[in-house]
């Protein structure tokens, strides 16, 4: 395998860390199987949430009590180095005003070492598809 080829094994691995990951993670809410998936060290820059994998897990574990129902829909994912950015939808439950949230990742050694993210609710008088759907040529305006 080339050296680019390496490259490009190697950014749709961290890719698919990251998909495993949000799948466990905030929609099957398998907290145990996610926290594997995390260094020990990991750091959260949500705000209120901080550093280590245990008080991630046990931050989001209160949160999806108070919302079971809460997911996250990745639509788009770009991987460079040793980074992962997603842009997501996501809803308190279905058929609830949803969210456009970026996370983006760092992935160390094959687990998820540090995060971070920014969302926004879809406005009153806007769509989500136009937040987050790709312009097309004749359709903008």
């Amino acid at each position: 395998m080339t050296s680019a080829q390496e490259q490009q094994a190697q950014l749709k691995a961290n890719k698919e860390l990251v998909a495993e990951y949000i799948r466990l993670f905030y929609n099957e809410k398998d907290f145990d199987r996610a926290r594997e998936l995390l260094t020990e060290g990991f750091v959260n820059h949500h705000h209120g949430v901080g550093a280590g994998r245990d008080r991630t897990v046990e931050t989001f574990s209160a949160a999806a009590s108070a919302m079971p129902e809460f997911s996250l829909t990745v639509r788009r994912v770009v991987a460079e180095d040793d980074q992962v950015w997603t842009q997501s939808v996501a809803r308190a439950a279905p058929g609830a005003r949803p969210s456009v949230v970026v996370d983006i990742w760092r992935i160390e050694d094959g687990r998820l070492a540090e995060h971070w993210d920014v969302g926004q609710a879809v406005p009153d008088g806007s769509t989500l598809d136009e937040m987050i759907e790709d312009a097309v040529a004749g359709d903008a305006g």
